[in-house]
């Protein structure tokens, strides 16, 4: 078979209450294409933008450059299996993709909610749990994100401030600067507010539970499926350890993030930086955040600019990665070797 290369996928957009304007420009193209078959796009309400996604044979990520260009990743793993992701983990994932990358745009109010982790879902929903990671991308003055509670609290406490739309008052209210990170642990509950643009990196899990919806769940016009009755023994009632899973944009450089789930570092790049393959055994995923840069390898060049994403699959050769004039901010995930589990932690 053909070597592998840096693989680019086509970003799906999701329409979403809370969405705003940010990825209007980036998906103007495919709402035209859409409206001339019959489909309209609502580019003011655009939430997420799925950057790489598997949800199986039916639904994945389709690539768009290359020799492999349209086929869909689903099939890429069937046919290339540890070539494409790593050994270790496809033996442990099998033709499942671990991971899911987004970038969110949150404008309205986000849901707040919690993840289910990897037992309880694997036990109720028959999927991965979901932890997750957010990187702001960009922050209006007004937005707010919701973060784990501010001190102890019971089930009793909270079930009852969701029902009399006072739940916010437990929760930690950051006011986010662009930069800054976060580690969202299964049983974290979280929401934002106000105009945040988020780089998202989770595991592959749609299990999300919604808890309290700002009280637009008490509006049959505009409710939402709640809940709020399955998820209380999902969630952690202890304070936020602001410490382990936070970290401000002066600290977000380098390794940021490092647990069983996912390895995540912050590379502001400004001169050309050589990846060696083979010290990762997994495959790698980028997210330009800002500027630009190209990923140079013996066959070849592909290019990475400011809100696009690039798969590297665990099998190619060594590259570089050269920024743009003006330099680079890339997110790089990967999955480290997969043994017992491990202690999640943010460094700080």
């Amino acid at each position: 078979m053909k070597k592998l290369y840096p693989l680019k996928f086509a970003a799906l957009p999701v329409e979403k209450r809370w969405g705003g304007e940010a990825f209007a420009a980036k998906f103007a193209d495919y709402a035209r294409e859409m409206a001339e078959s019959g489909e309209e796009i609502d580019l003011h309400h655009i939430g997420e933008s799925f950057e790489l996604y598997e949800e199986g044979s039916n639904d994945s990520s389709v690539v768009l450059n290359g020799f492999l260009a349209q086929n869909d990743l689903y099939s890429l793993i069937e046919t290339y299996l540890g070539e494409l992701v790593g050994d270790n983990i496809y033996e442990f994932f099998g033709n499942q993709f671990p991971l899911l990358i987004k970038f969110l745009d949150i404008e309205g109010r986000l849901s707040v909610q919690v993840h289910p982790d990897d037992e309880t879902a694997a036990e109720r929903y028959d999927c991965l749990g979901k932890s997750e990671f957010w990187y702001v991308v960009d922050a209006k003055p007004d937005a707010k994100i919701y973060m784990g509670f501010n001190r102890e609290t019971t089930p009793t406490e909270f079930y009852e401030k969701c029902k009399d739309e006072t739940a916010p008052e437990l929760m930690n209210v950051f006011h986010p600067r662009r930069g800054e990170c976060f580690y969202i642990e299964a049983g974290t509950v979280h929401a934002a507010e106000g105009g945040v643009v988020i780089a998202e990196i989770q595991e592959n899990s749609n299990a999300t539970l919604r808890l309290y919806d700002w009280g637009f769940e008490n509006n049959p016009a505009t409710r939402r499926e709640m809940h709020l009755e399955e998820a209380i023994d999902c969630i952690n009632y202890g304070k936020y350890d602001e410490a382990r899973l936070h970290l401000a944009p002066e600290q977000a450089v380098g390794q940021v993030c490092d647990c069983r789930h996912f390895t995540i570092n912050v590379l502001p790049l400004r001169k050309p930086c050589d990846v060696a393959v083979d010290e990762y055994n997994s495959f790698i995923l980028y997210m330009c955040l800002t500027g630009s840069a190209s990923i140079d390898w013996p066959d070849g060049v592909e290019t990475v600019s400011a809100g696009e994403s690039v798969l590297i699959p665990a099998s190619m050769d060594d590259f570089t990665i050269v920024p743009d004039e003006g330099g680079v901010i890339l997110l790089e995930a990967h999955i480290k070797h997969i043994e017992e589990e491990e202690d999640d932690y943010v460094k700080k």
